[in-house]
């Protein structure tokens, strides 16, 4: 233990970006309930001040930031709703830091100033995606995009290549981005927090914001092609302690299904686990996805994510029955991050998501059977990782998104794009367009994906 007592270092570091009239975000967190008297897991959420008003120039509707920290204390449940906070609040603010340098022009024009990111990573959706997706979205582009069309760029520097810079489209760097009217520009794609990930140490953000990206690929990959996998068993004595301490061990009332996702050209294990009520009831179907090259430790966190949303299902029940009632209907839409995790979470249509589940899995693996890197240090994994980068992705690029207020604190919050693989969607619309989709044989599974 570096820091005794623990808590006050971990509360220290909470009171530093956070405040009542100012900070970051509100002093006030809430450790959430356990709605399952069996199951101990400690979470801790909280409310963010209301950003978009100013950033986004948007007084009417709101943002959802699903800030959420958990963990078998409530040290770490706090540090990670922490380091959250910080992520979500630079992924707001980064586009006001750089929008003096963002420059709006065609893709034919921005390839006489230099390497440019081709269109067909941000073209991922279909002709009929796009005419649906307007009819949802302001301000998004219903023709698919052409070399003549203005795109906001940014220049960044390249994950994999030393000395090179890259433009890239700005707005699949960010989720506060708002395209320029004025300029011509439109909205062919939105963006997502994939690959973005604060931490005190630079290269422990980088390495987490790029073992996010490679773990959803792998996840998007699988699920929509029904990519086959191994269900894990899981022999480690040390994960099995964990899970019993929190009550999810073999007399849980939940059916613990992990199944490893880890595709033949990433190098990072990547584990996502469904959590399965035996008694059918809500919440009925529960998923959480991790990539780490500690095993152990990846299995374990894909269970914990999975069940830090059982709340959502209850929630929703008691405060929004209309959500409810449309997540029951047949001809529901996906729109958020939301919706999906509540349609899954509702016990209706449960032969219809088990026989989901079970087209998934093909054979079994011990969880110690699985291969990883030996030496587990950052810059190890950090080596590993900008290999594996090199070797499926040429427009790969890097960006510091710290704002100085949060530098001045002890923060880092790293950025990475690598556009040849798929990142976080909408789950009403996935990436049919998608050169990596299209190489995976498409989209064979349309049921909206559970990811929170």
């Amino acid at each position: 233990m570096r820091f005794y007592p623990s808590f006050n270092k971990v509360l220290d570091t909470f009171n530093k970006v956070s405040g009542n009239q100012t900070g970051i975000i509100k002093a006030t967190a809430m450790p959430l309930i356990n709605q399952d008297k069996s199951i101990s897991l400690k979470s801790i959420t909280g409310n963010m001040p209301k950003y978009h008003k100013v950033l986004l120039e948007r007084q009417s509707g709101d943002v959802q930031y699903h800030v959420i920290g958990y963990g078998n204390f409530y040290e770490e449940a706090l540090i990670k709703y922490t380091g959250e906070s910080v992520e979500r609040y630079s992924s707001m603010v980064a586009p006001k830091l750089v929008e003096d340098k963002v420059v709006y022009d065609t893709y034919k024009n921005m390839c006489k100033r230099g390497k440019v990111m081709p269109l067909k990573y941000i073209d991922v959706f279909t002709k009929e995606q796009l005419e649906e997706m307007s009819t949802y979205i302001s301000d998004f582009s219903k023709e698919k995009i052409t070399e003549d069309d203005v795109v906001g760029w940014l220049q960044c520097p390249s994950l994999v290549n030393k000395g090179e810079n890259i433009w890239v489209p700005a707005i699949m760097l960010f989720v506060g981005y708002q395209v320029n009217l004025e300029k011509g520009e439109k909205q062919y794609i939105q963006g997502f927090s994939t690959g973005t990930a604060s931490h005190t140490d630079l290269k422990k953000a980088l390495v987490n914001a790029i073992v996010e990206y490679l773990q959803i690929d792998s996840f998007m990959i699988t699920w929509h092609t029904k990519r086959k996998c191994k269900r894990i068993n899981i022999d480690d004595e040390t994960v099995k302690k964990a899970l019993d301490e929190i009550g999810l061990g073999d007399d849980s009332i939940y059916e613990i299904i992990p199944v490893e996702m880890t595709l033949p050209d990433n190098s990072v294990p990547t584990f996502g686990t469904f959590l399965r009520r035996k008694d059918n009831k809500m919440p009925y179907l529960l998923f959480g996805v991790q990539g780490d090259f500690d095993v152990k430790n990846g299995v374990y966190r894909s269970i914990m994510e999975g069940i830090s949303i059982a709340h959502s299902g209850y929630f929703n029940t008691i405060y929004n029955r209309d959500l409810i009632e449309h997540v029951m209907n047949n001809d529901s839409k996906f729109l958020d991050l939301d919706l999906n995790v509540l349609y899954y979470s509702a016990p209706k249509h449960i032969d219809e998501k088990n026989k989901l589940i079970e087209e998934f899995i093909d054979g079994e693996i011990n969880l110690s059977d699985i291969k990883t890197i030996e030496n587990l240090d950052t810059d190890s994994q950090l080596k590993e990782l900008l290999k594996t980068v090199s070797e499926i992705s040429e427009y790969a690029v890097y960006m510091d998104m710290t704002s100085p207020e949060l530098r001045d604190k002890g923060w880092y919050t790293m950025r990475v794009l690598i556009p040849e693989i798929l990142e976080m969607c909408i789950p009403e619309f996935p990436f049919k367009d998608h050169p990596r989709m299209k190489e995976h044989g498409g989209i064979i599974n349309e049921y909206p994906h559970p990811m929170p």
